[in-house]
């Protein structure tokens, strides 16, 4: 998204929204190299724990999640266009979509899909309502995941704002649900107010479900036994996600999730091992991002 879709109002708060999540993702990632370069030889050692079975486990996890979140994409379009939509070409769109995340803005995967979706013949504020729905819930089922860990000292210095931020977003699902009775109202559709509820509350549980593949592919590149906080791990990962995802001019969070990660696994795992964690579930998401599109780009053909 340019400046030129952004009211003249608002452009220069923009700006600095994106330069502050840049800088910040930018300071996260020079800790990172610091500790990293401190910790030396300890990360070969930490590193030579996860085995190439943990890797494919890991992959597995996220790859099922990755693919539950593009039937998500294709239950909100359908919701929010208020007919029967295809869904191939949607699903193998938002497959397509998925390494647009690391481009600086953060904002390419989502103009990838909504054109994809124009294509398709729908239009702008069904698609629009889809994506608003789509960030809501998804930032609701992280929020809740998150909160037996958000209050932690280490998080109140990190980010002094993200226990408000938790807390505030459990009302999310019910502003979802609202905003699609008024769409189908405004524009309308014949969708009755359950049948809209039960479809956001399936993707609110879809959203719950990929978070907690997505700590099962972290908790399976850990070093295992009693040290291994997994019960604290759905907390560290989905407050991780959630802190990258609001964090403007931070491409698919980089940097931030992982330093919250070494934050909040350290202390259980030791600093070696939650940091070499951390950068493995790093490389297992761009791994699967990448195959995703190649997935999408095969199915393309067939939408």
């Amino acid at each position: 998204m340019d400046d030129g879709v952004v009211p003249a109002p608002l452009r220069p708060l923009r700006r600095i929204a994106h330069g502050g999540g840049t800088l910040l993702s930018l300071v996260a990632i020079a800790f990172l190299v610091r500790r990293g370069y401190a910790l030396g030889a300890s990360l070969g050692d930490a590193l030579a724990r996860i085995g190439a079975p943990a890797l494919l486990l890991a992959c597995a996890c996220y790859a099922v999640g990755a693919l539950l979140l593009g039937f998500a994409w294709v239950l909100l379009v359908r919701m929010t266009a208020g007919g029967r939509v295809a869904a191939m070409p949607l699903f193998a769109s938002h497959l397509r979509a998925q390494l647009a995340k690391y481009l600086p803005g953060n904002v390419f995967h989502v103009a990838y899909r909504h054109v994809a979706a124009r294509r398709a013949g729908i239009g702008h504020a069904p698609l629009a309502l889809a994506f608003g729905m789509e960030s809501l819930l998804l930032v609701a089922s992280a929020a809740t995941l998150s909160l037996g860990v958000v209050a932690d000292a280490r998080i109140v210095a990190f980010a002094p704002w993200a226990g408000r931020l938790a807390w505030g977003a459990l009302a999310l699902p019910a502003v979802a649900a609202f905003a699609a009775w008024l769409h189908a109202r405004h524009a309308g559709g014949t969708v009755a107010a359950p049948r809209l509820l039960a479809g956001t509350l399936a993707v609110l549980a879809i959203d719950l479900v990929f978070f907690v593949l997505a700590t099962f592919a972290l908790c399976s590149l850990g070093p295992g036994g009693v040290g291994w906080p997994a019960a604290s791990a759905y907390g560290w990962l989905a407050l991780a996600w959630l802190l990258g995802y609001v964090m403007p001019g931070a491409p698919a969070g980089v940097g931030v999730r992982e330093t919250v990660l070494v934050i909040g696994l350290g202390p259980a795992l030791g600093e070696a091992d939650a940091l070499v964690v951390a950068l493995a579930y790093r490389f297992v998401t761009v791994l699967v991002d990448a195959v995703s599109g190649g997935v999408g780009f095969l199915l393309r053909d067939r939408a």
